[in-house]
């Protein structure tokens, strides 16, 4: 989620900002995010912060008056299109929220209170509270709080209680991959219009830029949607289990082929994704090991392709980078990515990166109502889901582009944006070559994102 904030009136007026970060800092002062030299709007005249435990944004004044539709205000939760006045009679501002591209985010409080709601109306009872309880755990909330809060009731009091009478009554494994059924209908209405921008904008690009163009129609090709699914084996070889049901986790990813004999690279935590989970760690500190059920790899034009374990390759320092190899006849047609391994000039250039951004949320955005409505009616699975989506020829990844702000010996910064399912993914520079791979957002620092050198990816293949 980010704060936008439309100019009704002042010095910016008719502009509409988009900014980054969780943070808009607003007033006169120079070095304030949001600034806006008008009579009576002091040099730190407020603030609008994103407060990730409430998924919702307050409005805090600092030295100036501050007046939300009509009233004036110390600290507010702002809702979309809220009106904003710095000043008895002065600048005025529409407040926007700006959903990136599958993005979800849902209070726990009103997680509950919905459950409550629905259970009471419609006369379900438990089942229709937990029900409601656990779509909105696994479809609404942040990603730390859809791994992190079942983990962090394992091995609390309140696991014989309230999560033993969520768990009994339901078949966990099944619930966890009812994928067709976790998108709503306006969240992909949501992501269509998205999609549609983000196409417009490369389309309007790669009419006047032959590098956009290449990457466009060859190079994309050659990015592939990865797809695991792991779980906890225990020592005595049984499955690390919660109220009798197998503990799943899924997840998907990005990765690029880079060689002929079909070697791929993604980044470390696509391939060992438990890594970055310090409740997950907590768990297999216990002695459990992760174990992939299901690991693939979805190219456009192909059928998902299982990726062999064996064949994993991981660096042993600090750079989220790894590859895994696909038997070359299986990736017949699939171009191999050109890389750019010389050592990069460290000036602000153009960054391209494909990926698939949001996982299966931005794909079901692309299928047509049919197969929407098909995957729906039977409770399709992940695994399901994507094989139907690659039947069809719609597993295709996203491009974005923006501009390199910054070099480091081990680290690419870029404006071009992505989130979490685009880990993995090719960046490429302005001679349409691979400079890095993606693997995080850099939040604390205006939502840039980063991506380590491809030079340190390409250490781990063949020489």
């Amino acid at each position: 989620m980010r704060p936008q904030l439309l100019h009704l009136s002042g010095p910016q007026r008719g502009r509409t900002i988009t900014y980054p970060g969780p943070v808009v800092r607003i007033g006169s002062a120079a070095d304030r995010d949001a600034v806006i030299t008008a009579p009576g709007v002091a040099p730190k005249h407020a603030q609008i912060e994103w407060v990730q435990d409430q998924c919702r944004f307050h409005l805090r004044r600092r030295d100036g008056q501050v007046f939300v539709n009509g009233n004036e205000v110390e600290e507010v939760i702002l809702d979309d299109e809220d009106q904003i006045e710095l000043g008895e009679g002065g600048p005025m501002l529409r407040f926007r929220i700006y959903v990136p591209q599958g993005a979800v985010c849902k209070p726990v409080h009103r997680m509950l209170s919905d459950a409550r709601d629905v259970a009471r109306t419609s006369g379900g009872g438990a089942a229709a509270h937990t029900w409601t309880l656990t779509r909105d755990l696994l479809t609404q909330a942040t990603l730390r709080l859809k791994i992190g809060f079942p983990l962090a009731l394992v091995g609390g009091a309140f696991l014989a209680g309230w999560l033993g009478g969520w768990l009994g009554t339901r078949d966990l494994e099944a619930e966890q991959r009812r994928t067709a059924n976790m998108v709503t209908q306006q969240e992909l209405a949501n992501l269509r219009d998205q999609q549609q921008q983000q196409r417009d904008e490369v389309e309007r690009l790669v009419r006047g830029n032959s590098v956009a163009r290449r990457i466009q129609k060859d190079w994309s090709r050659g990015v592939c949607l990865v797809h695991g699914v792991f779980r906890l084996r225990r020592t005595d070889g049984a499955w690390f289990t919660v109220r009798g049901q197998a503990f799943e986790e899924e997840y998907t990813g990005s990765g690029f082929r880079v060689t002929e004999s079909g070697h791929v690279v993604t980044n470390r935590h696509v391939l060992r994704p438990w890594l970055e989970d310090e409740n997950i760690m907590g768990v297999i500190g216990t002695g459990v090991t992760p174990e992939f059920v299901h690991l693939s790899a979805t190219f456009p034009g192909k059928q998902p392709i299982d990726i062999a374990p064996e064949s994993v390759v991981l660096r042993q320092d600090e750079l989220d980078v790894a590859v895994f190899q696909i038997p070359g006849p299986l990736l017949e047609g699939i171009p191999v990515l050109p890389l750019h391994l010389s050592p990069a000039e460290e000036e602000d250039q153009r960054a391209y990166v494909v990926g698939y951004p949001t996982g299966i949320a931005a794909l079901l955005a692309r299928a047509d109502n049919k197969m929407l409505e098909g995957l729906r009616s039977r409770a399709a699975t992940l695994s399901d889901a994507i094989d139907e989506l690659a039947r069809a020829g719609q597993i295709a990844p996203v491009i974005t582009n923006g501009i390199v702000s910054n070099w480091q010996p081990n680290v690419v910064a870029y404006s071009a944006e992505t989130t979490h399912g685009g880990s993995g993914g090719p960046v490429f520079g302005a001679d349409g070559e691979v400079i890095a791979v993606n693997y995080a957002i850099q939040r604390e620092f205006g939502g840039n994102n980063l991506g380590v050198p491809i030079r340190f990816a390409a250490e781990l293949l063949p020489k």
